[in-house]
């Protein structure tokens, strides 16, 4: 196994399962959580390596037992931050595709902008920071996390495609390679800024004028003809 890997199971689960399979009481789930914010804290300030088992104590309290009986280790520590991290991702993700307005422009306008807010803040891009430093030393979770994360992400927005053109007016061939060409267009350069450039946030209006501009290009590429005004639709295959 790689150094600072832990198997899958060493680390509190979603439903509040400890390292030991155990289900965490409410005393349990409140040292949970002094751990995973002590951990958003110093894995982004010193680094996975540099941060100690002590450091971790010393900042959320407990002792090291209660670090190995809920998390295993140091590596299960940070794997549930990077797992939560992921959570609330993708329940922005999840809370922006519903209900579905008539409009294709203005579905896909409201779902990157509600998903912009979920990814756009120093916290999230703080995570990614630690993960792209670190994914050297930690390679699987460095997987785990893209696997969770990113790439649950494209799935879920090749879903969204699905439904839009379902509704009518939009040719998708290739619902995941569309999904991913969406992601970029929206994405890209706002959140690639934050992470070399910490710190200088970009106006609401700024981010929604780019939405809008970005959601036009990629509607115009995916219009069925008839819908673009060029003759009969062709249909998706």
């Amino acid at each position: 196994m790689v150094k600072g890997s832990v198997s899958r199971e060493a680390w509190v689960t979603p439903d509040g399962e400890a390292a030991t399979g155990r289900p965490v009481g409410p005393r349990g789930e409140a040292r949970r959580r002094a751990l995973l914010d002590a951990a958003a804290r110093l894995f982004v300030t010193k680094g996975f390596e540099k941060t100690t088992l002590r450091d971790l104590v010393e900042t959320a309290g407990g002792s090291r037992a209660t670090i190995y009986e809920l998390f295993g280790d140091k590596a299960g520590l940070f794997r549930a931050m990077m797992e939560e991290s992921n959570r609330r991702v993708l329940d922005h993700l999840s809370d922006a595709r519903s209900p579905l307005p008539a409009s294709p422009d203005e579905a896909l306008v409201r779902f990157a902008l509600h998903f912009l807010r979920g990814i756009l803040n120093d916290e999230t891009r703080a995570v990614v920071r630690v993960l792209v430093a670190e994914s050297g030393r930690i390679p699987d979770i460095a997987e785990e996390f893209w696997q969770s994360g990113p790439a649950t992400t494209v799935r879920g927005v090749a879903d969204y495609l699905r439904a839009l053109a379902d509704g009518g007016g939009l040719r998708i061939e290739d619902p995941e390679a569309s999904a991913q060409a969406f992601i970029s267009m929206v994405v890209g350069e706002l959140f690639m800024k934050g992470l070399i450039l910490p710190g200088r946030p970009v106006p609401d209006d700024e981010i929604e004028r780019r939405v809008r501009y970005a959601v036009r290009l990629f509607l115009d590429g995916i219009r069925a003809p008839e819908a673009a005004g060029g003759g009969p639709a062709s249909g998706r295959s």
